[in-house]
Parts: C-alpha cells; sequence; structure tokens
C-alpha cells in the first residue's frame, strides 16, 4: 500500500471536504425546492378541494331539497307503503319531473320548494339525463313503468343493478342523502358521470324505513376548469371513478396512459394506497394528489384527482444545480490554495513529533520537541514532553520495582493481576541461609558486611531467575525463593533442586575469589500453601504461608555447609530423577512427630546436562 504524506492527505481531506459540502448543499437544495413546490401543490390542491366542495353544496343543494319534499310528500309516503309501483312513479312525476301539478304548487304556496331547481331537473328529465330509482323498505328496486334511463346499454343497466345494491344492503343504517358517482354508458357509447344522491323515505310518526329515492344528475365539472382558469393552466384534474378518468382539463391523448398508471396506484376496493404519488406523464414529470369525495358512502369510491407538473420545479433545480457547482469549483480551488499554506505550517513540527515517537520507541525517554506555537500543535508538543517525562519517571519507577520486588511478581502487579487475597497452590518453597554469619561479621564493618552480601546474594537471585523461581524475599543472610507461584511451570520441584545444586557450586566458585568465603545451607519443601498478596491495601508484599514453608524454614536450620535437605514430598516429587541419602529423622520445632529429610545429592540429567554444556 502506498504511503501517502501528510501534506497529500491534508489535500486530499479538503477536496473531499469540499465535495461532500457541494454534495450535502445539492442534495439540501434539491429537498428544500420540492418540498416547496409539494407545499405549493398542496395548499393548491386544498383549495381546488375546498372550491369543488363548496359548488357541489350549492350544485346539489336544490336537489337535495326536492328530493326531500318529495321524501316527506304524504301522497308519496302512501303510495310507496302501498307498493304501487305505478302510484309511485306518478307522484315522482308530478314533485320531480312535472313541477308544475297543482300538488307541487300548493306545497311552493305552504312556503317550501325551489322553482329553479324543479325547472332544472325537468330539463334533466326531458333530455334523458338523469338516472332515477325508488327502493322499497326491503331495498328492493321498483323500476318504473316506463323505465326510465333506457338510452343506457344493457351491461350498463346490469352494472347500476350491482351498484344499488350495495344501496339496498345499506337501507337499515343508511344516512340522511349520502351521495355517490355512477358512470353508466349509453346506447351511443357516450359515458355520462352522475352525482347520485341517496334519500331515504321514513314515516313521521314511528321513524320506520319506508324505502329510498335515488336519484342521479349529470357532474358538471364546473370547479375543475374553474381553478385550472385560476392557475394559468397549472392545475388539471378529474373524477376517478371505477378504472375510468373523467376530466375535460386533462388531454385527451393522456388520460389513457394517465389511467393506467393511476390504475397501479389504487387497492382493490378502488382507493388510493397514497394521498400523493411521483409520476411520468406524457415525458414530463408530475405530481399526482388524490381525495377520496365519498367517504362512508354505500357507492363504488371516487376520488378527487389532480395533476401538476414538475417541470418548473426540476428547472429551478437544475439552474440552481448549475449556480452551487459554479461555487464549488471556486471553493475547492480557494480550499487547495489554503491547504498547502495550513500543510506548510504543520508538517515540520509533525515531523519534529514523529522523530520524538522514534525516540521513544528505542528508549530515550530524555527527548524533549520544541513548542512553536500556542494552538494545538503546541499544545500537542507540550502535551508530548509531558508524557516523555512520565515515561521516564514510570521507567525509574519500574526499575526500582523490579529491584524490591521479584520481577514475576512485579509485573504481574504493574498488570493489576495480583490483589490483596490468596489462592491455594501447590508449590516448592527453597530457602538459603549463610552457615556461621552472625560470628564471621560480629568485629566486621557495615559496610563491608553490605558488601559481602550484595555480592552473595546477587549471584544467587541469578540462579533462582535461571531456573524460573521467584524470588520472595531477603531476611538478613537468608534467602527465600518459591517456585510454582504465581507462575508454574509445571516441573516447579526440579526446577527447585537443579537451583539449589546451582547455588552450591556458584557458592564455591565464587569462595576461591571472594575476601570473605562463605558456606551455605539449602532447604528445599514442597505442598499445598496459601500464595498470594497479603499486607495493607496501600502495601503488598506476594509471599506464600503454610507448614511447608515452615518445614522448610526448619529444615534450613539442620542444613550443614554445602548440603541441600529435602522433605518426603520433594523427593517423591523428584522420584528417579535425584539421588539421594537418607537422614535421620529430625525433631523440629512446631512439628508434633518426627520429620523424615533427605540430603540431596544430585540431578541425574542435570549432570548430564553439565557434563554436555
Amino acid at each position: 500500500m502506498i504511503a501517502l504524506s501528510f501534506r497529500i492527505k491534508l489535500l486530499l481531506a479538503m477536496m473531499l471536504l469540499v465535495a461532500c459540502v457541494t454534495g450535502a448543499t445539492l442534495y439540501v437544495t434539491q429537498q428544500k425546492v420540492q418540498q416547496t413546490y409539494l407545499k405549493l401543490f398542496q395548499d393548491q390542491f386544498e383549495t381546488e378541494a375546498n372550491y369543488f366542495t363548496i359548488q357541489q353544496e350549492n350544485r346539489l343543494a336544490p336537489v337535495k331539497e326536492r328530493c326531500q319534499e318529495l321524501a316527506k310528500a304524504p301522497a308519496f309516503q302512501e303510495a310507496l307503503a302501498s307498493g304501487d309501483v305505478a302510484r309511485i312513479y306518478d307522484e315522482v312525476t308530478n314533485s320531480l319531473i312535472q313541477p308544475n301539478q297543482p300538488n307541487l304548487r300548493n306545497a311552493r304556496a305552504g312556503g317550501r320548494g325551489n322553482p329553479a331547481a324543479a325547472t332544472g331537473l325537468t330539463q334533466l328529465f326531458r333530455n334523458n339525463q338523469t338516472f332515477l330509482r325508488v327502493l322499497d323498505a326491503n331495498g328492493e328496486i321498483l323500476n318504473p313503468p316506463d323505465v326510465r334511463g333506457a338510452g343506457m346499454k344493457p351491461a350498463a343497466k346490469k352494472l347500476l343493478k350491482t351498484q344499488l345494491a350495495a344501496v339496498q344492503n345499506s337501507m337499515a343504517t343508511l344516512e340522511e342523502q349520502p351521495v355517490g358517482y355512477l358512470a353508466p354508458e349509453r346506447t351511443n357509447g357516450f359515458i355520462q358521470l352522475l352525482e347520485v344522491i341517496v334519500t331515504k323515505v321514513a314515516d313521521p310518526d314511528s321513524q320506520k324505513t319506508l324505502g329510498a329515492i335515488v336519484l342521479g344528475v349529470p357532474f358538471q365539472e364546473t370547479s375543475e376548469t374553474d381553478m385550472n382558469k385560476m392557475s394559468q393552466g397549472g392545475i388539471q384534474g378529474g373524477i376517478w371513478l371505477e378504472n375510468q378518468l373523467h376530466s375535460r382539463t386533462i388531454p385527451e391523448n393522456l388520460r389513457g396512459e394517465f389511467s393506467k398508471l393511476i390504475a397501479k396506484e389504487v387497492n382493490a376496493a378502488g382507493q388510493p394506497l397514497h394521498d400523493a404519488f411521483y409520476l411520468t406523464l406524457g415525458g414530463v414529470p408530475r405530481r399526482v394528489f388524490f381525495k377520496l369525495l365519498n367517504p362512508n358512502s354505500p357507492f363504488p369510491p371516487a376520488c378527487q384527482v389532480s395533476l401538476y407538473s414538475m417541470a418548473s420545479a426540476y428547472r429551478t433545480e437544475e439552474g440552481m444545480r448549475w449556480q452551487i457547482l459554479a461555487f464549488s469549483t471556486g471553493a475547492m480551488a480557494a480550499a487547495l490554495v489554503l491547504s498547502l499554506l495550513i500543510a506548510n505550517g504543520l508538517s515540520i513540527p509533525l515531523r519534529e513529533l514523529v522523530e520524538g515517537t522514534e525516540a521513544i520507541r528505542s528508549g530515550n525517554f530524555q527527548v524533549k520537541v520544541p513548542v512553536r506555537s500556542r494552538d494545538e500543535i503546541g499544545e500537542l508538543a507540550k502535551s508530548f514532553n509531558e508524557m516523555a517525562e512520565g515515561l521516564a519517571q514510570k521507567e525509574i519507577y519500574r526499575t526500582v520495582l523490579n529491584m524490591v520486588a521479584d520481577e514475576k511478581v512485579a509485573q504481574a502487579l504493574v498488570n493489576g493481576q495480583l490483589a490483596l487475597g490468596g489462592e491455594l497452590r501447590e508449590i516448592t518453597v527453597l530457602f538459603c541461609d549463610i552457615r556461621g554469619f552472625t560470628a564471621m561479621t560480629e568485629n566486621m564493618p557495615p559496610e563491608e558486611v553490605i558488601e559481602m552480601l550484595n555480592e552473595h546474594m546477587t549471584a544467587l537471585t541469578w540462579i533462582v531467575k535461571q531456573h524460573h523461581g521467584v524470588l520472595d524475599k531477603f531476611v538478613g543472610d537468608l534467602l527465600m525463593a518459591i517456585f510454582g507461584a504465581p507462575v508454574s511451570h509445571e516441573n516447579d520441584t526440579l526446577n527447585a533442586a537443579r537451583c539449589a545444586l546451582r547455588m552450591i557450586q556458584e557458592r564455591q566458585r565464587l569462595n576461591e575469589t571472594s575476601r570473605h568465603p562463605l558456606e551455605i545451607g539449602i532447604s528445599i519443601a514442597t505442598g499445598k500453601v496459601v500464595a498470594g498478596c497479603m499486607g495493607s491495601v496501600d502495601h503488598l508484599n506476594y509471599t506464600v504461608l503454610g507448614d511447608r514453608v515452615n518445614l522448610a524454614s526448619r529444615l534450613c536450620d539442620h542444613a550443614g555447609p554445602g548440603q541441600v535437605v529435602i522433605d518426603q514430598n520433594t523427593c517423591d516429587k523428584l522420584g528417579q530423577e535425584a539421588s539421594t541419602v537418607p537422614l535421620p529423622a529430625l525433631n523440629l520445632k512446631g512439628f508434633r512427630e518426627n520429620i523424615i529429610a533427605y540430603e540431596l545429592k544430585g540431578i541425574y540429567s542435570w549432570e548430564l546436562e553439565t557434563e554436555e554444556s
């Protein structure tokens, strides 16, 4: 992998930053433009929907009033209750189709009626533009004698009958004058969109449902035409009913494609899955809004559809996109120049920090880097110098800790692996003591005593470490070492035996050149002890406790010059590896029974290794 310099990385970072900011700006701008246009379209659609509702109420109010007057007319209710179809439709004709009948004039004289509405309905009936049916109390269709609506195809009549079945099934819960939409196809191929009003007929005294009047009048698309003019052609809309689009403002060449696209957004019940969605129609991206016109109606769902072109929004987006790219290009050029200047100012102190870290890695904790500024780089250099001082101090502490404690114990303490407390372990403990030390040093100067002990202990300590032992403590002229804690090496007893024999040899070698020849006695004991950190929370000492430790200490007292005394457990552990001589049973202080001990003469495998080396 190619290693890049800091300067190149900074340049790449600045370019990436500018590119990311540019991309984010473009994205945010696009979202904002689309949200702005969407909000505009939503507001226009709400205005259109409200306008449509107002126009519908104004348009249907007179018709609803005429139907209510007919539903409340006693003569019509009597005819409906009797089931006389001819009489029923005679009353319908007198009230709706021929409003100049005497009974209607009497009704108007009583303060009711709408002559304009009556005249309009009469004209629609004469032009065969209406749909009229009466249902009895059971919801059965009472067809008129002259079968009005005969201008429809047979399939359309069947469809109307199916659509009226929903009204028949809801007679018990029928609301007052719900509005629905139907689009029957005439025999001449013309599809007429009708607004259908269902008026329930109920007995005035018992409120029992007697039947219903179903009246459909032609839908007048005045609202969508007016809104299209108000928006200067920006809004195109219509009515979506049973997979058919009825519109005057959407171009005829686009209606077929539009109908197919809308069909994908409509569920099985004929209602839209979303209230708004995008589509491309005629090569132009557009936004479509839906609104259900007849909720809770027994008739098929009809939706008001509005179509808005997104071409203007996309042109605005494109213009802003080019402006942002132009500004971003200039910003990137400025960023390159600025990054070069910054890189030059940062490269020198960073190189000095790199050199300082290399010195730290090589073990030179006395290194210092110059603090060239008061900014973050200067703070970094200052912190680096403080870190170097801290590392130097820790190195001193580590060195001192290794001097006052065994290296393995010290490392475990530093790593937090040892804490206050202990565990039961099987180990081998070794004691080494100078014979006749008190008499030898009685008249010896203290400095000479310390010098002699330091020479002696240094050599023996090194032998303990070579054999995987842990130096537990120095007690005057006595050395205590443990094998098997805090870490076991599987052959701890054998290591301790080899260490003891090697100590005897080393002491004999030192006696040839030392000012003060010394004789040592060594003891070894093996068994279960408690090993761990003991003391206080702020002053710990890793050691071992138990009768095996006491036994090793007592055996050391009985070890003669150049002699290694071991207990029974140690002898058993060494087995055929060791050459031992039994000693007389020992009566040791602190032990009720006599102790069987052996003198270790040698280790066969160790002697072979020594001869080969």
